[in-house]
């Protein structure tokens, strides 16, 4: 009978040991697959996404120094891409008129632009490359009312 148990263990173990390195814990011990795929990979390339209504990038930090944004406008409607540098909060902007058009953030008051693609037509992609310094930045969409529809997300240069 202790053949029996020796020999179910030896089979059993290595199934208990795969199993356990597969599985993923929220806990302390450390990151979660999520939260480690949030730093972009050598070489500082994000690639985002512009849809209704929202803004997604391949990663929420990256290391300071030259960024590429792989921006794609996957959305059924035009769409732009800025780059602010601020201490402020992305959801906690002020929308105020910019450029003559209401519901738009004034970038004055808002942070320093650092860089845009401009308008984007649905289904357009664009490469935007900048020297980051390390920092709180914003990514919105600042045509009329996109940024009010919730087309803003946080970003960390390190």
């Amino acid at each position: 009978m202790k053949m029996t148990a020796r020999w179910t263990l030896l089979i059993t173990m290595p199934f208990v040991l795969l199993t356990a390195a597969c599985s993923s814990s929220n806990d302390a011990a450390g990151p979660s697959t999520t939260e480690s795929t949030s730093t972009a990979a050598a070489g500082g390339t994000v690639s985002v996404s512009l849809n209704q209504w929202t803004i997604t990038p391949t990663a929420t930090t990256v290391p300071a120094g030259s960024v590429t944004f792989n921006v794609a406008n996957e959305g059924t409607v035009t769409h732009e891409f800025v780059v602010l540098q601020t201490d402020t909060p992305a959801a906690e902007i002020p929308i105020e008129s910019f450029e003559g058009e209401q519901d738009r953030i004034d970038e004055d008051t808002a942070g320093t632009n650092v860089g845009e693609t401009g308008d984007m037509e649905a289904g357009a992609t664009q490469t935007l490359t900048l020297d980051l310094a390390p920092g709180h930045y914003v990514f919105v969409c600042n045509l009329p009312g996109h940024y009010g529809q919730g087309m803003h997300t946080d970003f960390t240069v390190a």
